[in-house]
């Protein structure tokens, strides 16, 4: 059975800027020596999770963002990059779909210490996934910025399925992280919200062309494609121009490529094409194993 392709295009609405400066606190002040580094542990349909650790002088913290892996995994993935689990503050959760938090996660929270932290909308499914509610603290987006120690938080609420989903604009003494992933589309708040990020890691799930030729079924489908589900490559390429139009990120992370309806290599040519100088900034996540880190650091002190 053949589709109709123009029944599944996705619905590409321009990225309109916001009407007027959004508000923000000043960021935090950038600290002689302080360090950041970031590292994407897996990142598909079959589980997602990634690791900011902040270091700045005697303060340090460690966030992890998702759980779609096992904690078993987790901690593997992460001892192999030179991470220790045990060092882990919290968890932010851009959302409770099955491959962004696992039910394994439960006991590590009753037992380990780690908080869990999500948007207040998303509390009753962190707690069917059975997270327990003493370790859930959440948050209202609606209300801005939080602190997490050295490290300032502002959530974006954007669109995905029935529930949205949360991007996550991380600003500490050494630089500041954007995270977006399983987007339906790309507003003007998100935009703002990613500008001037040093590490930008956003959402490049499918090519359409292989979205439409796929043995999906039609619902799948347009569910994907339908402005509510995930990002093409092309959106995300118009998004990260957008971000980068008055400051370009030092590194660009690209998440949740489809292993069905993507390719690494594909999506590395559309970048040399259309955003040339970004492209040798360009990591792109692996499903199955672990990329990075990625570091960063203000100046040391002069001697």
């Amino acid at each position: 059975m053949t589709h109709d392709a123009s029944l599944f295009a996705p619905r590409r609405a321009t990225i309109v800027e916001p009407a007027g400066p959004l508000f923000a606190p000043p960021p935090p002040p950038r600290s002689r020596g302080a360090t950041i580094e970031f590292a994407v542990l897996g990142s598909s349909s079959s589980g997602n999770g990634s690791v900011l650790r902040v270091r700045d002088g005697g303060h340090r913290r460690q966030i992890l963002i998702d759980a779609g892996l096992s904690p078993k995994m987790t901690k593997g993935r992460m001892a192999a990059l030179g991470f220790d689990f045990e060092e882990t503050d919290e968890i932010l959760f851009t959302h409770f779909d099955q491959d962004h938090a696992k039910e394994g996660w439960g006991r590590v929270g009753r037992t380990g210490g780690i908080a869990f932290r999500c948007a207040r909308a998303h509390r009753p499914r962190a707690i069917a996934r059975g997270y327990p509610a003493e370790s859930i603290h959440d948050f209202d987006p609606d209300r801005g910025a939080f602190a997490l120690g050295p490290v300032r938080v502002s959530p974006c609420v954007n669109p995905h399925d029935d529930g949205g989903t949360i991007a996550f604009r991380l600003e500490t003494p050494a630089g500041t992280l954007g995270f977006a992933t399983d987007l339906g589309r790309v507003s003007g708040e998100l935009v703002a919200a990613m500008r001037g990020a040093d590490i930008l890691a956003i959402e490049s799930n499918y090519d359409p062309r292989m979205q439409l030729e796929s043995a999906r079924p039609a619902m799948l489908k347009d569910r994907i494609m339908g402005g509510s589900g995930h990002l093409s490559n092309e959106e995300c390429l118009d998004a990260v121009r957008a971000i980068a139009a008055h400051a370009e990120p030092a590194h660009v992370v690209l998440l949740h490529l489809s292993r069905e309806c993507n390719c690494p290599d594909l999506v590395r040519g559309r970048w040399r094409a259309a955003l040339p100088r970004l492209e040798p900034r360009l990591v792109i996540a692996r499903p199955f194993e672990a990329v990075g880190p990625i570091a960063l650091a203000s100046p040391e002190p002069a001697a």
